[in-house]
C-alpha cells in the first residue's frame, strides 16, 4: 500500500467517523439537545488522533470480526429499511441510515488493511453468510407482525450489536479496529434508546436477550452519548456538534425537524421523523 492510498483512507475514515458520530435518529436529537460549533475542531482531533494510530497485523480474529460487523450492520440497514416501508415510521429509516455509516466506517478499516469485503451483492436481504440471510428473514417475518413486534426487533438487533462489539472489544488489539468498536458500540447504544423511547410510548416491553439485565439496564438508565468521540481505549477523545442529554418523557408523536412530536412527559418527548443532525443544519 502507498503512503498516499494509506492516507486517502485515514481522512476517509476521519469523515466517516464525523458523520457516525453527529448522526442520530431524530429521537436522540430532541432528547439531547443540539448546539452549533465544534465541528470543525472535531474533525481535526479524530484526523490527527487516526493519522497517529499504527498499522499493525491483524489476526484471523480481527478479520473475522470485520467481516461479521460488516453484514451485521447491514442486517440491521436491510431489516429497518423493510420495516420502515411496512410500518412507514421514520425511526426505522433514520437509523437505517446510521446503520449505513456503520457499515461503511467498518469498510473503511478494511479498505485500510487490504481485507476483502464480504458483501459482494448489496441488495437488500442478500448476505454472504446464510446465518444472516435466514436471520434476515426470520427478523422482518417477526416485525411485520405488528409495529410493537417491528420495534422489539429493533431492539434486539440492537442488542446483539452491543453484545457483539463489546466482545470484539474486550479482546480485541488492534487500535484502527478498537476505534471503529468503540464508536459502533456507542451509536448501537443510542439506537436502543431510540428504540426503547418509542417501544414504550407504544405500551410495549422488551427484555434484553444477549447482553445482561445490568448493562441493559445501565444503558438505559444513562445519558444519551451525542457528539461523543472515543478513541480505541473507550476514554472520551472529543466532544462535538452537541450536548448529553436524558431519555426525556414518553411520546408518540411523528413530528419532524428539531422538536418533532407530542410528547406527553419531558421536554421535547416524542418519536419524531425530522433529520436534523443536531448540529444547526437539516
Amino acid at each position: 500500500m502507498t503512503k498516499t492510498h494509506r492516507n486517502t483512507i485515514i481522512a476517509t475514515s476521519a469523515v466517516l467517523l464525523i458523520a457516525l458520530f453527529v448522526s442520530l435518529p431524530a429521537e436522540a436529537q430532541r432528547r439531547s439537545g443540539g448546539r452549533t460549533g465544534g465541528m470543525q475542531d472535531c474533525s481535526g482531533v479524530v484526523a490527527d488522533y487516526t493519522d497517529q494510530l499504527q498499522l499493525s497485523p491483524l489476526s484471523q480474529t480481527d478479520i473475522d470480526g470485520l467481516n461479521l460487523m460488516r453484514e451485521e450492520e447491514k442486517l440491521a440497514r436491510d431489516v429497518y429499511l423493510t420495516l420502515g416501508e411496512r410500518w412507514s415510521l421514520p425511526i426505522f429509516f433514520n437509523i437505517a441510515r446510521a446503520e449505513q455509516k456503520h457499515m461503511d466506517r467498518v469498510l473503511s478499516v478494511m479498505d485500510l488493511y487490504d481485507i476483502t469485503d464480504p458483501i459482494v451483492d448489496d441488495t437488500v436481504g442478500v448476505f454472504t453468510d446464510p446465518h444472516f440471510a435466514d436471520l434476515y428473514t426470520t427478523l422482518v417475518d417477526l416485525g411485520s407482525q405488528s409495529l410493537i413486534d417491528g420495534l422489539i426487533v429493533g431492539a434486539t438487533i440492537e442488542d446483539l450489536d452491543i453484545f457483539d462489539l463489546y466482545e470484539l472489544i474486550n479482546i480485541g488489539t488492534n487500535d484502527h479496529i478498537l476505534f471503529a468498536w468503540q464508536n459502533l458500540a456507542k451509536g448501537s447504544r443510542n439506537h436502543l434508546r431510540a428504540f426503547m423511547g418509542a417501544l414504550e410510548a407504544q405500551d410495549g416491553v422488551y427484555q434484553p436477550q444477549y447482553i445482561d439485565q445490568e448493562t441493559y439496564d445501565a444503558i438505559l438508565a444513562s445519558e444519551w452519548e451525542r457528539g461523543i468521540v472515543y478513541d480505541a481505549n473507550g476514554d472520551v477523545l472529543a466532544e462535538c456538534g452537541g450536548t448529553r442529554g436524558g431519555r426525556g418523557g414518553r411520546g408518540n408523536g411523528q413530528g419532524g425537524g428539531n422538536q418533532g412530536g407530542n410528547g406527553s412527559g419531558g421536554n421535547q418527548g416524542g418519536s419524531g421523523s425530522g433529520t436534523c443532525d443536531g448540529s444547526g443544519n437539516p
